[in-house]
């Protein structure tokens, strides 16, 4: 077990850098009431990921818009992970469960988080939730946000926004990483909507394996034998 331990390495991925400088996105997190948000996603691209990891955290920044006083909306959020065949740009804006693939799973649920200070010149909304083993080589990865009893008041949270989207102009060299979707109802008729700007700018933490192998259950048992006999060896000699 302490080998196991010894094993995992942590890291950070950001996605979606550079942003779009001096705006962003209040959806979902800062206008949800305002759009009648029911429910948001954002799928990212496998490629890049930079192989099987597990998904510790998640956080947003808020730095291009610091001063207009917003703070994260009310009501109850709910984050769940999952694969997806949709690539960025190909949402379905029908169902947001047609986007919903294989591996489902709620990484977080409550009230949004205050925001905290990255240190530097950005403020991040950072979720910690029940980690989320992520494969590459079995789809896209998607973030379902859903939330209910939403509450907004003015002036909105805005957090940063990618610059490179499937319908956005990309700096040169880079390539689209991520898009969004979202679902509600505005004025009593249900909306829908995106595919065509570049999603939230995402920090993953995440840890992973160092490369030691699984054992065999062979080796396990034969570990468990080798346990069983010691304890009884130490039995003897106490008799």
């Amino acid at each position: 077990m302490a080998m196991a331990g010894a094993g995992l390495q942590a890291g950070t991925l950001i996605l979606g850098q550079p942003p779009v400088q001096a705006t962003g996105n209040c959806d979902p997190f800062g206008c949800p009431a305002f759009f009648g948000l029911g429910t948001y996603q954002q799928v990212y691209t496998e490629s890049a990921f930079p192989g099987t990891i597990t998904i510790d955290s998640l956080a947003f920044y808020q730095g291009q818009i610091l001063t207009n006083g917003g703070v994260p909306a009310g009501g109850t959020y709910t984050l769940g992970f999952s694969y997806t065949s949709d690539a960025p740009g190909n949402l379905s804006l029908a169902n947001p469960n047609d986007n919903i693939g294989t591996g489902s799973e709620t990484f977080y649920t409550g009230t949004l988080p205050p925001l905290t200070s990255d240190g530097g010149t950005s403020n991040l909304l950072l979720f910690s939730g029940t980690p989320f083993a992520y494969d590459p080589a079995d789809g896209n990865l998607l973030l379902t946000v859903s939330v209910t009893g939403a509450t907004n008041s003015a002036p909105f949270l805005y957090l940063d926004e990618a610059q490179c989207g499937p319908t956005t102009v990309c700096p040169l060299g880079d390539s689209v990483v991520s898009s969004n979707a979202y679902f509600g109802t505005y004025k009593g008729a249900p909306i829908s909507g995106g595919n065509d700007i570049g999603g939230l700018v995402s920090v993953f933490a995440y840890t992973v394996s160092s490369g030691n192998p699984t054992p065999e259950p062979a080796s396990v048992l034969l570990v468990l034998a080798g346990i069983g006999l010691i304890g009884y060896y130490r039995r003897s000699r106490t008799s």
